[in-house]
């Protein structure tokens, strides 16, 4: 009776965790924000705050989940993320960035992503976890083999979303990397998240990860690449660049007044107009860090064109009618 007695206790058991590991999927369903700061040993300053976010997306395909990360988010509203710094493209702030009220109203709303270093992994229910196959890469004696395994483990409450990779081969030293988040507490709506973050046992922190509104890439409106592009840049309306600043407005008073203009003018004037066309960039929904070239193209033709004597009204013209372009 005993043996019987325990065996059914075991079944019961088994079944709870069972019907537990079930209820994952469809709490997880759905975009997620996930908001990671950390300090990082390996930097020059161990103790500065730092963060990262990525947009994570979970579907339920019958017995399985699969779990898509998209690491370059995109807000309207960049404030408090990155900063211009001279000619060189929007850098990440250091600290410790929290959303705004509107930037939290994006995340509700839906965010915009990047496609680049999207990755993505089906997990089946096994050995008392939510794991993904992780087959290597390669495999031979004379070939590297790399495998990842994304692995959800812990409760419903309370998951842990683990991160393992594996580089190494028969006749190289195997390099293996964890990142590792740990949920501590659950908000009673459900759609909050937060824990510890570590990884790799080198970046140490908290994360926050809330439910976000449906999330998507540029939304098709039967425009060619090209208008799209100069949408991204000059606005709907193609109404081009902000008003002159300082820069701008001294080196107009050299042309008049026939100065010659020394070099650190004219690199004022360059850093200015990148700053203005990375600032139109953002007011019209896109991220300067996916259009480096072409921000640089459309800056250097405005400076030639500010160099030859054009005033505001003929550059917006110009751009109107498509002589400049990204």
């Amino acid at each position: 009776m005993r043996r019987l007695a325990t065996l059914a206790a075991l079944l019961l058991v088994a079944n709870v965790a069972a019907v537990s590991a079930a209820e994952l999927p469809d709490r997880l369903a759905g975009n997620w924000h996930v908001l990671v700061h950390y300090r990082d040993d390996h930097t020059h300053d161990p103790k500065q705050l730092r963060w990262d976010d990525r947009l994570w997306v979970f579907e339920r395909e019958g017995e399985r989940l699969k779990w898509t990360e998209y690491p370059l988010t995109v807000f309207q509203d960049d404030t408090g993320r990155f900063e211009q710094l001279g000619r060189a493209k929007a850098s990440r702030v250091i600290g410790a960035w929290e959303p705004t009220p509107a930037q939290l109203a994006e995340i509700a709303t839906g965010l915009s992503y990047n496609t680049r270093g999207t990755k993505s992994k089906t997990l089946r229910y096994t050995r008392g976890a939510w794991r993904s196959a992780s087959r290597p890469t390669a495999a031979s004696a004379s070939i590297v083999s790399y495998t990842e395994s994304w692995n959800i483990e812990g409760t419903p409450e309370l998951p842990e979303f683990r991160r393992e990779d594996t580089l190494g081969g028969e006749r190289t030293e195997t390099l293996d990397g964890v990142t590792l988040y740990a949920a501590t507490e659950r908000d009673p709506s459900g759609d909050v998240w937060k824990g510890t973050y570590e990884r790799d046992g080198t970046r140490t922190g908290v994360f926050t990860m809330r439910r976000a509104g449906a999330a998507s890439v540029t939304k098709g409106s039967g425009k060619t690449q090209e208008q799209r592009l100069r949408e991204h840049f000059f606005g709907r309306e193609g109404a081009a660049l902000m008003e002159p600043g300082a820069a701008r407005k001294e080196v107009e008073r050299m042309i008049r007044e026939g100065e010659d203009l020394p070099p650190d003018v004219k690199e004022a004037l360059h850093d200015e107009i990148r700053s203005t066309v990375e600032q139109n960039l953002r007011a019209n929904g896109s991220d300067p860090r996916t259009m480096e070239p072409q921000i640089e193209s459309v800056t250097r033709q405005v400076e030639r064109l500010v160099l030859e004597g054009k005033s505001q009204a003929e550059i917006e013209r110009m751009i109107r009618d498509g002589q400049i372009r990204p």
